[in-house]
């Protein structure tokens, strides 16, 4: 028999932890460190995900990708994303991303890239179902964390969605995240909600939304599918403070005003800042190229501005920037003192 769910708002529960609004915010392999992990969650992302690291390295050790699992005690509950296709591997990583204090293990059946997919992991898992439930079965008897899922429509066709999500449920997965398109599909066309409707409807776990969700319309719109939750992932970029937006909306409060460009450029040094602290200057505006062009998105002089973000060397650098596109901007702007 199923059971009766609650709506996006009225509460998500993973586990034993239990969030208000159900905001998450996806894990985005280069994106989501600790520092942008953190200051999402200073907007209001409830829970947040690690990058996605190599079961397989992990169970041997590697230093690198013991690295991206930087973790902070501030940040609860937070998730660890595995990716993988042996059952042995995932058992082991599982246990050390308990054994590092993480609160949850999701488990990435959803990445398309080729080089993950080209080892069996990712979306890959999609076309053999049966050993994806093998893996999620090795990581909850492994572990003692609450394992999730974060997948998608279908590799070629969103036919076998709710089947699929199912089988995940049954080999005891505590929750599913799905992003609304196939494999096939990666980022082109648009999210089908309507098939992540037929997995809410289809469940007695919790399911996430995920996929172009970058706006107040798009939210509204993915919460009529009966989510417990939404994954936000490149809605967020550069924008962490839509996830206030998101929190008035489902609080049903006016949404905040957007922060303002100084203000804007203030939150990006803050990043940096961040990140430099994470990974040291030379390798923290390493990252901060990528992630500092996001911040210059949609705002009049952006393309000069994204430019230079390639450049970027040091946090004086980025400072720099900052301080000349609000410049910029500022100055471009037409006078509107009032006439004698």
């Amino acid at each position: 028999m199923q059971k009766k769910k609650q709506i996006l708002g009225e509460g998500l529960r993973i586990g034993p932890y239990e969030v208000r609004h159900g905001l998450a915010l996806a894990p985005m392999a280069g994106n989501t460190n600790l520092a942008y992990r953190r200051l999402c969650r200073k907007y209001g992302a409830e829970i947040t995900t690690t990058e996605m690291v190599s079961a397989q390295a992990l169970h041997l050790g590697d230093a690198k990708t013991h690295a991206i699992l930087e973790r902070s005690d501030d940040e609860f509950p937070v998730a660890a994303q595995l990716f993988g296709s042996n059952p042995l591997h995932l058992r082991v990583a599982a246990k050390i991303i308990e054994d590092l204090g993480f609160q949850i293990v999701d488990f990435n059946v959803g990445c398309p890239v080729p080089k993950i997919t080209g080892g069996g992991g990712g979306s890959a898992l999609l076309q053999t179902p049966e050993l994806a439930s093998e893996c999620v079965q090795a990581m909850r008897e492994a572990t003692h964390l609450p394992v999730t899922v974060k997948t998608r429509t279908g590799w070629d066709s969103p036919d076998q969605a709710p089947e699929f999500a199912l089988l995940m449920e049954e080999a005891g997965a505590s929750a599913l995240t799905i992003h609304g398109r196939t494999r096939e599909q990666k980022y082109s066309g648009k999210a089908n909600y309507d098939i992540i409707r037929d997995v809410v409807q289809a469940t007695n776990i919790p399911i996430l939304g995920n996929g172009d969700v970058v706006d107040m319309q798009s939210a509204a719109e993915l919460k009529k599918t009966g989510v417990q939750g939404m994954a936000i992932g490149r809605g967020a970029l550069g924008r962490p403070w839509f996830f206030a937006e998101l929190t008035a909306l489902l609080s049903h409060q006016p949404p905040p005003p957007p922060p303002s460009i100084p203000e804007r450029m203030d939150i990006l040094i803050e990043l940096g800042q961040g990140v430099c602290q994470l990974y040291g200057e030379k390798r923290g505006m390493q990252n901060m190229r990528r992630l500092a062009s996001d911040f210059f998105r949609e705002a009049q002089g952006c393309a000069q501005a994204r430019k230079k973000c390639t450049a970027l060397n040091t946090l004086q650098d980025l400072k720099t920037l900052a301080k000349e596109f609000t410049f910029q901007l500022e100055s471009s702007r037409p006078n509107q003192d009032p006439e004698p």
